[in-house]
């Protein structure tokens, strides 16, 4: 796809979140495109603005894709009002320069906690009755392999399309070196697997670290999600495992345990189902047992992700923002009582805030995601920008149950970090 200057058809509030706009924007040839925009730009009907639509790939790698905001979809970006006739192609002008289509980024969502899902679900006037089931979460790196119809194939960490010379942990290389048996996986739709690449090499903090070799984890499968075709999710691990051949370095994620049944609109059967995940949560840390059966290692576990039960393909956009994650208390991004809790913890301070959010799991979140793991002090600028943007966008529901603001916190969340890693570079 491409950027195009379009007009700016209608403007509004959205109608669940004051710090964000609704537009649409129209131009010739193309069909109106919804967008949900925050306040850094305010638009007028009639503005001509720059409007990257989704697949577009701009020039800082950023891959435009279909997001929900607050119960409203928004399918590009709005990059600035511009003086170019309406309908005017400002690709060259935004985007890479060659843009192959193996390079479109087909990431794998954020997962969000339960109080933050449930909170979304509110604000939108949702409650649903879902039965989930879980998966052990690995402590590992985020990866992906697209297969293209052709039997052409890319790799992708959570953020970026890699290859050998521009590696994750050595995932591209291994993909690299097995690249027939992917080709051989090319049918009339594009696949992208999800898992985690884990093992030998690549945390230190679990169980799955201590096998004698990296190995690829299969959490998912998608179909679809290129040249306009929706994205469906295969999650049920018998059906992704009809798709896989047998390899020794993959291997398919089970289901763990029982399904359960999350009644958002019934709170006395959340806290009851709530109790239920987090003795699961905890089990897990304390030996992961799909580690234990699969490699005869015993070890702590990370936690789990709950996937709602599917009978078939799930649509990506609407089935991914239902997902949540429970991990257990050495590896919590954000310190609470409870791995899974119905309503955000409450701080009572800004040093509350800061001790909440600026957790060892995050901090080294943060050093695995920009590749700054030796500590030089010219990626701490890049540290910080991750660290700050990443719990601004989970904080939300913290920020307001203390009647807080991201300008009070911000601040104190940056001293807090850099003194963490000017620490960590002047150990090493």
């Amino acid at each position: 796809m491409s950027v195009i200057s379009m007009e700016v058809k209608t403007a509004q509030n959205h109608p669940n979140a004051d710090t964000l706009r609704l537009y649409s924007f129209e131009a010739p040839g193309h069909e109106a495109v919804q967008i949900v925009a925050n306040l850094e730009n305010i638009y007028d009907v009639g503005d001509i603005v720059a409007i990257a639509l989704t697949d577009s790939v701009l020039k800082d790698g950023t891959t435009i894709k279909p997001v929900k905001l607050r119960g409203v979809y928004s399918f590009g970006m709005a990059l600035g009002r511009v003086e170019e006739v309406i309908g005017t192609d400002l690709s060259a002008i935004y985007c890479q320069e060659t843009v192959d289509r193996s390079t479109v980024m087909q990431t794998w969502p954020s997962i969000e906690l339960l109080y933050n899902l449930r909170r979304s679900l509110e604000l939108v006037g949702e409650a649903p009755k879902i039965t989930y089931r879980a998966k052990i979460k690995l402590d590992g790196t985020n990866g992906g392999i697209q297969i293209f119809t052709d039997g052409k194939v890319a790799v992708q960490s959570r953020s970026q399309i890699i290859d050998p010379e521009s590696d994750n942990l050595g995932f591209a290389n291994w993909v690299s070196q097995n690249i027939d048996f992917f080709s051989r996986l090319a049918s009339s739709e594009h696949a992208t697997i999800f898992g985690e690449w884990c093992g030998k090499g690549i945390q230190k903090r679990t169980a799955v670290s201590e096998c004698d070799r990296k190995i690829f984890a299969v959490f998912a499968v998608q179909f679809g999600g290129i040249d306009g075709k929706v994205a469906k999710l295969e999650i049920r691990p018998d059906k992704i495992a009809d798709f896989l051949p047998k390899h020794p370095d993959i291997f398919v994620l089970p289901f763990y345990g029982e399904p359960i049944v999350l009644d958002f609109a019934d709170r006395t059967q959340l806290e009851s189902a709530v109790e239920i995940l987090n003795q699961a949560v905890n089990t897990v840390e304390t030996l992961d047992p799909w580690v234990k059966e699969t490699f005869a290692i015993e070890g702590i576990g990370e936690g789990l992700v709950m996937f709602p039960e599917s009978g078939e393909l799930a649509e990506r956009l609407s089935y991914a923002e239902m997902l949540f994650k429970a991990k257990g208390e050495k590896h919590q991004a954000v310190k609470t009582k409870e791995p899974v809790q119905i309503d955000p913890e409450v701080a009572q301070s800004i040093d509350d805030f800061v001790n909440m959010f600026v957790t060892p799991a995050r901090l080294e979140q943060g050093v695995t995601a920009v590749g700054c793991d030796r500590f030089e002090m010219a990626k701490l600028g890049t540290f910080l920008q991750w660290f700050n943007a990443d719990v601004l966008k989970e904080s939300v529901a913290e920020l307001e149950a203390a009647q807080l603001s991201w300008k009070d916190v911000n601040k104190a969340v940056m001293n807090s970090a850099k003194k963490w890693y000017q620490e960590k570079a002047k150990s090493l």
